[in-house]
């Protein structure tokens, strides 16, 4: 009992605004206010913009204790999570994963950075018929997994369809494949340039360019356009027109390369396919392009621009593959750790540099 007389204490008004009171207004989710006032990745721009809008209208200030304590709570939790992984690989190449060459090593970088950042990495051959899309889409959702990092896919393999806004993702290589996703690659555009400007150092100048379309479809013309930037400031005696030609029996592509080093009086052929040099044949002093009566280096010099291991006689460009792999997952796990999801609306490309060496396939020419 109040003793009598004594008045009544008056309701004490709330004069603070909250952001329940934000999310009213601006007619979303508190989960969604608090997420947009920490300027959150997954909050599409325009909605922020809203709810910025609708806390000033009501008068809403942050309290910076608040701020500090949820930052602590998050961060202990983001020790904790521990991201999961899918590297997608073509299953056409799956073999060639743990054998030599571009492949392992490329998983190699990947996994490095994998252990290093305790990040969880399961491999998944896509294209059998027990693994579609739609099924692999299946199962990263159910196993919780919030990053693909899609490996190199040849041109037959135009797009893949996963539910891609439930995933951070990033490529490897093919610059071709659907849809436009962060991409990390070799640098193919400089290694064309670096390789003719060295083989242009050793005396060399009628050089000419031998790829795969396949190729150049997936490297979007990386290689050609090298060539094409360094010949623009060559007199047009110097310039030779770049060979594309179709996969095919490794016989009859060489042969086709011949003619065509014979018809434009090539002194120096750039190439990334090794098949055209009878490596295997090396005898210290000289070998020949695969089924054809050319030697390298007497004939004609011989420059990588993939040098391959184990092969100190041929020279030109050494491509950092490892280093491919350690970029791209590192670019995804901060993507994952960020959440961000889904096709950016600007993706970025990052490039790797390659470097040259010498070899006995590309000696200095003697006027």
């Amino acid at each position: 009992m109040k003793p009598h007389g004594e008045r009544p204490r008056p309701a004490r008004t709330r004069t603070y605004a909250t952001m329940n009171d934000v999310a009213a207004l601006a007619g979303v989710h508190p989960t969604t206010v608090s997420m947009a006032l920490r300027s959150h990745p997954s909050i599409p721009a325009a909605t922020r913009e809203r709810i910025l809008e609708s806390a000033r209208q009501v008068g809403y200030v942050r309290d910076p204790l608040l701020d500090a304590f949820n930052h602590h709570r998050l961060q202990k939790l983001a020790v904790k999570q521990t991201p999961s992984i899918a590297f997608v690989i073509d299953a056409g190449s799956s073999a060639y994963f743990f054998g030599s060459g571009y492949h392992p090593l490329v998983y190699e970088g990947v996994r490095a950075v994998a252990e290093a950042q305790h990040l969880l990495l399961d491999v998944f051959p896509l294209g059998t018929k027990d693994m579609t899309a739609a099924r692999l889409n299946t199962i990263l959702t159910s196993r919780g997994i919030s990053g693909v990092l899609v490996s190199t896919f040849t041109p037959e393999t135009k797009s893949i369809e996963l539910d891609w806004d439930q995933f951070s993702a990033v490529k490897i290589e093919s610059h071709h494949l659907l849809p436009q996703l962060d991409v990390v690659s070799n640098d193919q555009c400089q290694a064309a340039r670096l390789c003719m400007r060295s083989l242009r150092q050793r005396g060399y100048r009628r050089i000419g360019l031998a790829t795969a379309t396949d190729d150049e479809s997936r490297l979007v013309s990386t290689f050609t356009s090298g060539v094409l930037v360094e010949q623009a400031s060559l007199p047009a005696r110097e310039r030779v027109p770049p060979l594309l030609f179709e996969r095919g029996d490794i016989a009859a592509v060489a042969a086709r390369v011949a003619a065509w080093i014979r018809e434009h009086k090539v002194d120096a052929l750039m190439t990334n396919w090794h098949e055209l040099i009878e490596i295997g044949a090396w005898d210290g002093e000289s070998t020949r392009l695969t089924s054809t009566a050319i030697r390298v280096p007497q004939d004609v010099a011989f420059a990588s621009l993939d040098v391959p291991s184990g092969t100190p006689h041929i020279g030109g460009i050494v491509q950092n593959h490892r280093l491919v792999g350690m970029r791209a997952m590192e670019q995804l796990s901060l993507l994952v750790r960020t959440f961000r999801r889904g096709a950016p609306e600007n993706p970025s490309a990052t490039c790797v540099p390659g470097y040259w060496r010498d070899g006995a396939t590309v000696p200095p020419k003697t006027m």
